[in-house]
Parts: C-alpha cells; sequence; structure tokens
C-alpha cells in the first residue's frame, strides 16, 4: 500500500511537538553558526574555549546538539567572540 507523506512545517521541533519549538529553532541555528564559525577559523575546542569564554564541555554539548538548557544570550555572545576573532 503507498504511504502518505506529509510535509511538515519549517519548524522541526513544532512538528516534534516541542513546547518551546521557536526558542530551540533559534538556539539551533545559533548552535550551527557557532559550528562553521569555529570550522572556519580552523580552531580546535580548546582554542573556541579561550576565544569564546564558554568552557570545552559546554561547546561540545551544543555542537552534538544538546543545547535545550542553553541561554540564547550565551549562545548569541559565544558567536559574537567568534565574530571578532580573526581568521
Amino acid at each position: 500500500s503507498p504511504q502518505l507523506i506529509e510535509e511538515g512545517s519549517q519548524n522541526i521541533y513544532t512538528d516534534l511537538g516541542c513546547a518551546d519549538a521557536d526558542a530551540m529553532q533559534r538556539k539551533a541555528k545559533l548552535v550551527v553558526r557557532i559550528g562553521d564559525a569555529i570550522s572556519a577559523r580552523a580552531l580546535g575546542l580548546d582554542q573556541a574555549s579561550v576565544v569564546t569564554g564558554t568552557e570545552v564541555y559546554c561547546l561540545e554539548a551544543w555542537l552534538k546538539g544538546n543545547f535545550r538548557h542553553a541561554a540564547e544570550a550565551v549562545l548569541h555572545a559565544c558567536l559574537r567572540h567568534l565574530d571578532m576573532h580573526p581568521h
């Protein structure tokens, strides 16, 4: 029998029924940008930790998708520090 394919929204967290879907999507986008900035500057997590003032274990957790409890303001600050860091 043919399977129904249902088109989702633009927010996977909404599709999954998360109560804080909008915040989670914003945080996910910030974490992707943080990861991209770290990669673009060829920084290791130890170096990124120094640049951002964020503990290595936090950066590692975020980049593995464990950012639910991270404050958006902290993620923004981390990204700002990386944006100020020269290539």
